[in-house]
């Protein structure tokens, strides 16, 4: 269920988003009035609703801080990707300017290692996994640079380069699997529901008028937008909003292109 939610298209998010919380909203009140009706006749309004304000503020903070949260975690992690993409074009570039054609061969385990990511790992990081296959091609890369016997100055430079960039192409790929399990804690959406369950029973001391009712309704979708935008941003390799392998994409036609 919550793979369709996922990927479900932003329009239907929103949507999905904004008809459950009215819903409820809605079910509570007639539960919550009839109550009210039966064992409290005449009951005051004026404090639940203060409360009820207060409450209101106060979810909308909680909200827009783990929309924000969630926004910085995505864009740190669309740094990955581009950052990890930029040491393949570097170390296929430091390997072809090395000028030996026996290097050909790391190149193409370079090419076959990137091509993984795309098709092998990112479906799996979608569920939360790491790729065997495309971590077992990253060791002939490793491998094909540390067997380079450098023979001069300019090829030593070189090579220390290219071991550094290898190393750091290694921390690239575990950053961007760590950042496939970023998640808001779980408690951040309890608490979130939690109050808007409250929020939603202390609302039915409103007037009951079909203008109050409006009112309460365009809030709880406001509401409900935030969530949904907070859901989407939410674990920035899955679901429909997941970032995407485009750079890595653009790398590999990079490379293919490019001539010893």
């Amino acid at each position: 269920m919550m793979y369709y939610i996922n990927h479900a298209p932003a329009w239907a998010l929103l949507l999905l988003f904004a008809v459950v919380s009215i819903s409820l909203m809605i079910v509570f009140h007639k539960i919550f009035r009839a109550l009210l009706d039966r064992y409290a006749p005449g009951y005051k309004a004026d404090l639940a609703l203060n409360i009820h304000n207060s409450l209101s503020t106060l979810l909308a903070l909680i909200i827009a801080f783990s929309l924000v949260q969630a926004v910085a975690t995505y864009k740190a992690t669309e740094h990955i990707v581009r950052q990890e993409a930029v040491r393949i074009n570097n170390l296929d570039r430091l390997l072809v300017r090395y000028g030996n054609p026996e290097l050909e061969t790391v190149r193409v385990a370079l090419r076959t290692y990137a091509q993984s990511i795309v098709t092998d790992e990112w479906p799996e990081m979608d569920s939360g996994h790491m790729s065997p296959k495309t971590d077992a091609l990253f060791k002939p890369v490793s491998k094909g640079v540390i067997e380079i016997k450098p023979a001069n100055p300019r090829e030593v430079a070189i090579y220390n380069e290219m071991l550094k960039i290898s190393d750091s192409l290694a921390d690239s790929r575990n950053d961007r699997l760590d950042a496939a399990e970023f998640a808001i804690p779980g408690i951040f959406w309890l608490l979130i529901a939690a109050l808007l369950l409250l929020k939603t029973v202390l609302s039915a001391y409103a007037d009951r008028s079909r203008s109050s009712d409006i009112v309460l309704a365009v809030q709880m979708a406001a509401f409900s937008s935030l969530l949904a935008l907070t859901f989407s941003f939410d674990e920035p390799l899955k679901g429909e909003a997941a970032i995407k392998p485009e750079p890595i994409i653009e790398v590999i036609q990079t490379i293919t292109k490019r001539t010893n």
